[in-house]
């Protein structure tokens, strides 16, 4: 009985030293105000962005999507498309290559558009709806017409390049029943 009392005795013990450790801990740690955590964190990322080879080609101001299509590409995850966007530079879309329909790719577009658009400080925002009305996404000559078909099966592969092409209003269409 009295080794078990003992043994009661030496975990109470230990476990108010380790409180009493915790508590030193914590009080030797600074209190950071939120702008001062928020400048460590940004210079901490940049600093990984820069001297890491595989995100070096990240901006400055990265997301935490950003990364993780980065690494998902890395890894062979996913893939980078490129939309040739006329007169604007090229922009990278990346998308898993396994269960993506068109609608998911359009809604990557959008995502990767605007936050384009935010880090060029353009205020304008984009009818989306015009843009899906007014123009075909597409693949070589190739129309991305079925939002619900796999990018696969239009023979999408890692690096190739997209365009928008104008929609024609196809007259006189008879209705088949």
């Amino acid at each position: 009985m009295d080794d078990i009392k003992d043994l009661k005795f030496k975990r109470t013990m230990k476990d108010e030293e380790e409180s009493c450790i915790k508590v030193e801990l914590k009080s030797d740690t600074t209190r950071l105000s939120h702008q001062e955590l928020m400048k460590s964190t940004k210079a901490t990322i940049n600093s990984l962005v820069e001297h890491e080879p595989l995100l070096s080609g990240l901006p400055s101001d990265v997301t935490i999507e950003e990364l993780k299509s980065q690494i998902a590409v890395a890894q062979g995850q996913a893939i980078t498309l490129f939309l040739n966007r006329g007169e604007l530079p090229k922009l990278a879309v990346v998308v898993s290559p396994h269960n993506t329909t068109v609608l998911d790719l359009k809604k990557a577009i959008k995502r990767h558009t605007n936050l384009s658009l935010k880090r060029e400080n353009v205020k304008k925002k984009i009818s989306w709806k015009h843009v899906w009305k007014k123009y075909y996404l597409c693949f070589g000559d190739i129309r991305l017409s079925n939002d619900n078909e796999n990018i696969k099966a239009y023979g999408i592969i890692n690096k190739v390049e997209l365009h928008f092409t104008k929609r024609r209003r196809e007259k006189n269409k008879l209705i088949k029943s």
